[in-house]
Parts: C-alpha cells; sequence; structure tokens
C-alpha cells in the first residue's frame, strides 16, 4: 500500500481551515498540520514533515502567504499552492514571483482540490510555474501520482485497466506496469470525482465493488466481461447501462 502524500495548510479562516482539511482527509490525504497565523506557519515549515504546501494569500490581514511561500520555494524547496480569493493585479504579480505550483480559488470545491493538489505535484516535477486561473486546466490533467519514498509516481488514468473496492480504499490496476494501486477513497467517490471529468465517462461499473474502463474489455457476456488482466462478474442492476455503453462505442 503506498504512502499518503502529506500536507500542511495555512490559513487564518477556521472554517475554511476546517473545510479543507476534511477534504483532504475525505481523498486520502494527511493532514501534517495546519496554522492560522504566519508565526505558527513559519515555525511549522521548518519542523513538519510534509510534501506540500496550501498557503492562504491573505494571512494576518495582509499578503503574508506570498512571504510563506518565498520561503518554501528559497528555504525547503517544497510544492505550494495559493489559495486566493478576490485578489487584486498587485498581489497577483507578488504571488507569481513566488512560484508556486498551482493556485485554487475560495469556494474550494473537493474535487478542484485534489485536482489542484495533483496538478502541483506535475508541476512541481517539471519545475513549470503556473499563470492564475489554470484551475479548470488541472481538472482536465489525466493522470495522479503516489508517494513512494521521497518520491512521486506518475500514474496515467487512460492505463488503469479496473478499479475495485476495498473496504475505504479503491484498488487501481496500472497496464503499464502491471500494479495495482491503493487510493484511500470509495469506489464510488473514485468513480465520480478523482478520475478527471475527461475519462470518468471510460469507465463503467460492471458490480457493487468493481469499475472495468471501456477500452480495455475484450469479451462481453450477459453475466461476464473479460479484460486481458481478469474476468469480471456482471450483476444485474448494472447489466443495462454497460450494454448502452458498449454500444456506444460499438
Amino acid at each position: 500500500m503506498h504512502q499518503e502524500i502529506r500536507v500542511i495548510i495555512v490559513d487564518d479562516e477556521d472554517m475554511w481551515l476546517r473545510s479543507i482539511a476534511a477534504a483532504l482527509n475525505d481523498f486520502g490525504y494527511t493532514v501534517a498540520g495546519t496554522a492560522a497565523t504566519f508565526e505558527a506557519a513559519a515555525g511549522m515549515l521548518s519542523t513538519q514533515d510534509y510534501d506540500i504546501a496550501l498557503l492562504d494569500i491573505n494571512i494576518d490581514g495582509k499578503n503574508k502567504g506570498i512571504e510563506l511561500g518565498k520561503m518554501l520555494s528559497a528555504i525547503y524547496n517544497k510544492p505550494f499552492i495559493f489559495i486566493t480569493g478576490s485578489t487584486d493585479s498587485h498581489t497577483i504579480s507578488e504571488a507569481i514571483e513566488a512560484r508556486p505550483s498551482a493556485y485554487l480559488t475560495k469556494p474550494v470545491h473537493p474535487a478542484s482540490l485534489v485536482a489542484t493538489v495533483q496538478s502541483a505535484i506535475n508541476n512541481y516535477s517539471n519545475k513549470t510555474t503556473p499563470q492564475p486561473g489554470g484551475n479548470a486546466a488541472a481538472e482536465q490533467n489525466p493522470f495522479f501520482f503516489v508517494k513512494q519514498g521521497n518520491k512521486y509516481k506518475k500514474i496515467d488514468w487512460n492505463a488503469i485497466v479496473y478499479a475495485r473496492a476495498d473496504q475505504n480504499y479503491t484498488i487501481i490496476y496500472n497496464e503499464a506496469d502491471k500494479t495495482e494501486y491503493y487510493i484511500r477513497s470509495t469506489l464510488a467517490k473514485t468513480l465520480t470525482m478523482i478520475i478527471p471529468p475527461a475519462q470518468r465517462s471510460s469507465f463503467i461499473q460492471v458490480n457493487r465493488g468493481e469499475a472495468v474502463q471501456l477500452k480495455f474489455i475484450l469479451e462481453l457476456s450477459n453475466d461476464e466481461i473479460r479484460t486481458a488482466v481478469r474476468t469480471f462478474s456482471i450483476t444485474e442492476s448494472f447489466r443495462p447501462a454497460i450494454k448502452n455503453a458498449v454500444t456506444m462505442i460499438s
């Protein structure tokens, strides 16, 4: 089972801080620490074990989040996401100079949060500094990252043969390296919120606990779907949707 990505959150609005922390936990991230002031955040950056930071630009009534971002770039060499509300052009210019890995706009939607964290890791790995307003593009990225030691493995959703439920996790099989990976999320949430919108229609649920990507189906009968990896049973309630989906791509 892969390690969970550890996130720290800095926001001086308690409602948003708790909301973002809850959403991250729901989607399988570990909240490594939270802070509501510049001083507490600065201390946390140097003492906590974390992979990425979410920083509200406006801390303590000022743009102290930008200072924290500059510290992360210059001293700690960690990816970070700026959380923005309505900001003026001067603030945005300052934010760009801090070289964030992504931006997130309030109000924060859980699906956008997950996509933005994944996009930030990708941008950081590629040494790319995005422009504000790139959330829509982030949600279309056909990949996600899993943590392996001190590195992140990039996995393309287009290479996922199946997804299956395993208690509070979803297990996905990556055809590219013939390996199963774990996502701490229910199957329903994985299919409707974690898989990027452009890829969601490619997956069809075949029974209560399993879904298959349509392009990997080799044979379809009334009761079974066969892929090169394994065979899946079809239950009655999912049969009509499967037949409609297969007809659409034939």
